[in-house]
């Protein structure tokens, strides 16, 4: 294929735009949660069909962010969460034992800790996943690791409205409502005073909060890129191979360290000047500290 200057260009900054757009929607949320529409959810995969309604609420679109947040604030619990010796009990050893105390144990979080660190938060370019036309491939080289810099610098939330707002899940009252039909994998080591749990998800195209990969991680949503860049006429992410750590200490039952690993690919058609393909493979990895 062919590209004039003005095209190439164009093809580069629409690419640079959707980056851009990402990085508002993955890696810093903005305030508004439209749940997508039925298009969206026709796109999830065999898996996930059907489950989306039972596992999302959909949130009014004229709510503002600072109205959700309150309202998650007040959105107690009404079950009470687990006591101390169920925490001390025999080490989870079924899928199914281990999401129930991962589940426990990680909505504590919004409701009692007293404070959140993200540590870090690593985003890398998958180059194996990354398919972008050749007049482009260099400029991409350039400029996609520099719009996906690491955040290195510890950032720090000590109020119940923060930590309900810019945990995962973000500006939800719960921080996980995974389901072990998600799952492919869950591991719980003994280390003594604490568990240690690894749980390894299903792939899945196109995921919302609350269903899938969404259940439990910060996605990309197919209509936050819609929404913001009508170029886009085709946009798709597939998210693969994500893991979830969370330690948990046995005496309280309260996660006190978290770390989320989230590869995906990036499937776009843009039209600007032309039309436009490609792919983008990245992984976020998310590191958090909490304390009560």
């Amino acid at each position: 294929m062919n590209f004039g200057r003005k095209s190439i260009l164009t093809a580069f900054l629409s690419i640079a735009l959707v980056l851009s757009l990402l990085m508002a929607s993955g890696c810093g949320k903005e305030p508004e949660k439209n749940q997508p529409d039925t298009s969206t959810a026709e796109s999830q995969s065999s898996e996930f069909a059907g489950q989306a309604d039972a596992a999302v609420t959909a949130e009014p679109s004229t709510v503002e962010k600072s109205e959700k947040v309150k309202e998650a604030v007040t959105d107690e619990v009404s079950t009470e969460e687990a006591s101390t010796e169920e925490a001390t009990e025999a080490v989870p050893q079924t899928k199914e034992e281990i999401v129930e105390l991962f589940n426990t144990a990680a909505n504590k979080i919004k409701k009692n800790a007293a404070k959140v660190v993200k540590n870090y938060e690593k985003r890398t370019v998958n180059n194996d996943k990354t398919e972008i036309p050749g007049a482009l491939e260099s400029f991409a080289e350039n400029m996609i690791p520099k719009v996906m810099g690491d955040d290195t610098k510890p950032t720090v939330w000590a109020t119940r409205e923060e930590i309900v707002a810019e945990y995962i899940v973000p500006e939800q009252n719960y921080a996980s409502k995974l389901k072990p039909e998600w799952v492919t994998s869950a591991v719980c080591d003994d280390k003594g005073d604490t568990y240690e749990i690894t749980l390894k998800l299903k792939d899945h195209k196109n995921p919302t909060a609350g269903v899938g990969v969404g259940a439990v991680c910060d996605v990309i949503e197919t209509h936050e890129v819609s929404e913001k860049a009508p170029f886009v006429e085709e946009f798709s992410t597939q998210y693969y191979s994500c893991v979830v750590k969370a330690t948990i200490d046995k005496a309280t039952g309260n996660v006190i360290h978290t770390n989320y690993t989230t590869p995906l690919m990036l499937i776009m058609r843009v039209n600007l000047f032309g039309t436009h393909s490609g792919t983008m493979g990245f992984t976020f990895e998310k590191d958090y500290t909490i304390t009560y």
